[in-house]
């Protein structure tokens, strides 16, 4: 006799494996970048960016912080970080799109898109999230780096490695 699964379980499982700590909507998004509300061209970019950057981010973010629900100051610098990340990057793909990087200079005066705004928004926002984030790969800067090469017997440290 096999295991029966009921699909409104899984589906209630998979719901709860990809739910995001931070709730980032597009209106939240769109404020930041100062997009009208009303403005619906951008919503489908907007909800695909949402939906592929933020799992990212949260990862890494340790747990400890990402979770600490109570603290609700946390949670808002935590969601104003990832907010200004992924602004950021919004404003960059909208730099790249054909025509939005012209620029008109007379005289010293410029006028045109600004197109290092949203790179200022990414470093603002992951300097905001910077205290919070966990070692993705889990070494300390001292910590060596072993290398188990069958043909070569060699160990590398964090400083001989500096020089690459």
């Amino acid at each position: 006799m096999g295991v029966q699964i009921i699909p409104k379980t899984v589906s209630s499982l998979l719901r709860n494996l990809h739910a995001m700590a931070i709730t980032i909507t597009k209106a939240d998004i769109k404020r930041k970048c100062m997009i009208s509300a009303s403005d619906t061209a951008y919503d489908n970019d907007i909800d695909a960016l949402i939906s592929d950057m933020q799992p990212g981010i949260e990862y890494t973010i340790a747990s400890a912080y990402l979770n600490d629900a109570g603290n609700t100051r946390l949670q808002a610098v935590l969601k104003l970080g990832i907010m200004e990340i992924l602004s950021g990057e919004f404003l960059q793909q909208l730099s790249r799109e054909a025509g939005a990087s012209g620029t008109v200079a007379i005289g010293g005066i410029t006028v045109g898109s600004n197109a290092d705004q949203g790179m200022k928004l990414i470093q603002q926002g992951t300097a905001r999230i910077q205290p919070f984030r966990k070692p993705i790969d889990g070494l300390s800067d001292k910590m060596p780096i072993a290398s188990t090469t069958s043909s070569v017997d060699r160990t590398f440290t964090t400083d001989s490695m500096r020089c690459w």
